[in-house]
């Protein structure tokens, strides 16, 4: 009996200093802030999943995050290139290699695009070398540096997932996007339409016979046989045929004619 105990006590303990050197403290509140735009919060950890993403990158470019990290006490953990407590940046397990590098300062990271794709990473709280904290994955997006898009302005162009009562999954702004497209599972499809106000504050009327259209295409040299597309004029549907991710554009028609053309967007097929 006393053996079993003793095996028991043996078992629990080293799965707590497993769990421990695993860095699984617990927190209150992960914070990611964009340091490019006035530390604004850009997502924050809700239990195992995320709330919010980080900023699409361009090749050569890069990121620069930092964080608010306050402990399970309600403690604000101050980050510090010299102090004992520093933030951290790695690729998650299984991630695509080659898709971005980090620098670290202590405070904050950066994290660069160096080739389009998509990968994930994991954000570390660090405290005198030893890890205390991992947060869950998140997906990082490299798009295409090179935006092809249209001369024609426009005041707005939001995509609308019509399976989910017309939200918005994402808007351009200038020459990037905000938001991004769900992932879909092979065999099945998206069904979006697009809100578009002209640059003279007009929202344009689409319709499949109308005079205005709107249109979904890939990407030039994009990767092919992961999408197909039907485009009915007032909206259009992506076909997920094939695992993997490519990069589409959309673009208003007027009597055939091309007025304006999206930046690139990511889309993602799983199995």
């Amino acid at each position: 009996m006393k053996k079993h105990i003793m095996i028991t006590m043996l078992f629990m303990l080293v799965f707590t200093l497993a769990a421990c050197g695993s860095g699984t403290t617990s927190i209150e509140t992960f914070e990611l802030l964009n340091r490019q735009e006035d530390g604004a919060v850009a997502a924050y950890v809700d239990g195992s999943h995320w709330h919010g993403d980080l900023p699409d990158l361009l090749p050569n470019h890069h990121l620069s995050i930092g964080a608010r990290i306050v402990d399970e006490d309600g403690e604000e953990i101050t980050l510090d290139k010299d102090g004992h407590h520093r933030l951290r940046v790695e690729l998650a397990g299984d991630a695509n290699e080659g898709i971005v590098d980090f620098d670290h300062y202590g405070d904050h990271v950066h994290i660069k695009g160096v080739s389009e794709g998509i990968t994930s990473v994991v954000f570390q709280w660090v405290q005198d070398g030893e890890l205390m904290y991992e947060t869950p994955s998140m997906k990082v997006y490299v798009i295409y540096a090179d935006h092809n898009h249209d001369d024609e302005e426009v005041e707005a162009f939001e995509l609308l997932n019509r399976r989910e009562d017309q939200a918005v999954e994402a808007y351009v702004h200038g020459n990037h996007w905000h938001g991004r497209l769900p992932a879909i599972a092979v065999g099945e499809n998206l069904s979006l339409g697009a809100n578009i106000v002209d640059a003279d504050g007009h929202t344009v009327s689409l319709g499949q016979n109308g005079h205005h259209t709107f249109k979904v295409v890939l990407l030039e040299n994009a990767n092919e046989g992961v999408v197909e597309f039907v485009n009915h004029g007032d909206h259009v549907h992506i076909n997920a045929v094939g695992e993997g991710t490519t990069y589409v554009v959309f673009q208003w028609l007027h009597d055939g004619g091309l007025k304006y053309q999206t930046p690139p967007l990511s889309v993602e097929v799983t199995e």
